[in-house]
């Protein structure tokens, strides 16, 4: 289960809030700043739900220490509905905003929102939350559409994935390298070979020269020479290992 930490001293909220996330997550509760940031120097976190007024700390000191040091989401939530607290919330990057009182199930949706599966944009060390709607939308069919239907030998091309997103193929390979700082083939390469390891870990009997195939190479030992370049290893490396 994915892990979520909500850094509040009202220990109603934090309870009514650990209740409605738990049966999807792994909910840590600490009402402390410094509690909070010691518990995420030691777990996996993929969410903070953060309070503006702690005890010991002030929630904007801690929002610009988790994003001097880590890269997930974070909610700000307050009782100070201040216009400069909404902006000094913008300025160091929260994610999303919530004064109280608010709606708890509004909270477990934009939870589950910022949590959902970043399969793309992991694999080749990108933050979702920051990039344009353009390079996220194909990022986003890349990685639906890496393995070809039933099998068999496809291959995305740039024209297909620059219509996606309404735009022409030149102007998304210029967009491409200026946020990812990668080339689209670059991308996709990368992607697929994290496809392949997946599938190999998941299942270590599965054939490489389908994989291969199912990722749209023609040879399998260019697969190879990818996923070794990339990998540090050869996919039959990996599958021996895993077997």
């Amino acid at each position: 289960m994915k892990k979520i930490l909500v850094i509040d001293d009202e220990a109603e909220l934090t309870g009514c809030i650990k209740s409605i996330l738990e049966a999807d997550y792994r909910v840590f509760t600490v009402f402390t700043g410094r509690d909070g940031l010691k518990l995420l120097s030691k777990e996996n976190v993929s969410l903070v739900v953060l309070d503006y007024s702690l005890p010991d700390m002030n929630g904007l000191e801690i929002l610009e220490k988790i994003r001097t040091e880590y890269n997930i989401p974070v909610i700000m939530i307050t009782a100070y509905g201040t216009k400069e607290v909404v902006l000094k919330s913008w300025r160091y990057r929260a994610d999303y905003y919530f004064d109280k009182p608010f709606s708890l199930k509004d909270l477990r949706e934009k939870v589950r929102e910022l949590t959902k599966e970043t399969f793309p944009f992991e694999a080749i060390g990108l933050d979702p939350f920051r990039l344009s709607p353009k390079i996220k939308r194909s990022l986003e069919f890349i990685g639906s559409n890496l393995l070809s239907p039933q099998g068999k030998h496809r291959k995305l091309s740039l024209t297909e994935i620059a219509s996606v997103t309404s735009v022409s193929p030149k102007y998304l390979s210029a967009l491409f390298k200026k946020e990812c700082g990668l080339s689209i083939s670059q991308c996709i390469t990368r992607l697929k070979v994290e496809k392949a390891k997946e599938l190999l870990l998941s299942d270590p009997g599965k054939d490489i020269r389908q994989i291969a195939l199912e990722l749209g190479y023609d040879r399998s030992n260019n697969f190879s020479r990818a996923f070794k370049s990339l990998m540090g290893e050869s996919p039959s490396s990996l599958k021996k290992r895993t077997c």
